[in-house]
C-alpha cells in the first residue's frame, strides 16, 4: 500500500503540487479498516499541499481499492512526518559542532596558550 500511494501521488493525481509529497510510512489497524499515511512535504507551503492531499484522499482510496486485493479498503488518515526535517536539523547541528572543533584545533599553540592564560 505504501508503494501504491506513492505511485498514485507521483503519476495519477492531477495536482502537480502533490508530486513532491513523499510517503514515509503506512500503518494499518489490525482490522485493516483504517490506515495512517505518514507524508513528508518539502518547502514552506506545507499546509496548502496537505489540504490538497486530504482532498485527494477519496480518489487515492478508490484507486487503492482497484489495485490492491484487500478484504477492506482502509480509510486513509494523512499525517505530516517531520522526521526527515529533524534528521537534517540534527545533521546540521553535528556538522556545526565539528566545524567549531576544527577551527579551534587549527589555531597555533601560542594562540591557544594565550586564550588559556
Amino acid at each position: 500500500m505504501h508503494r501504491e500511494i506513492g505511485n498514485l501521488l507521483r503519476f495519477e493525481v492531477k495536482d502537480p503540487r502533490l508530486e513532491t509529497v513523499t510517503v514515509t510510512g503506512v500503518r494499518c489497524t489490525d482490522d485493516l479498516k483504517d490506515a495512517t499515511v505518514f507524508v513528508a512535504i518539502p518547502g514552506e507551503d506545507k499546509q496548502k499541499i496537505f489540504k490538497s492531499l486530504q482532498h485527494a484522499g477519496k480518489f487515492i482510496r478508490t484507486c487503492i481499492g482497484r489495485r490492491c486485493y484487500l478484504k477492506y479498503v482502509p480509510r486513509l488518515n494523512f499525517k505530516l512526518d517531520y522526521s526527515l526535517e529533524e534528521a537534517a536539523r540534527i545533521d546540521h547541528l553535528i556538522d556545526s559542532l565539528h566545524t567549531g572543533k576544527d577551527s579551534i584545533s587549527q589555531k597555533s599553540e601560542p594562540e591557544q596558550e594565550a586564550e588559556q592564560g
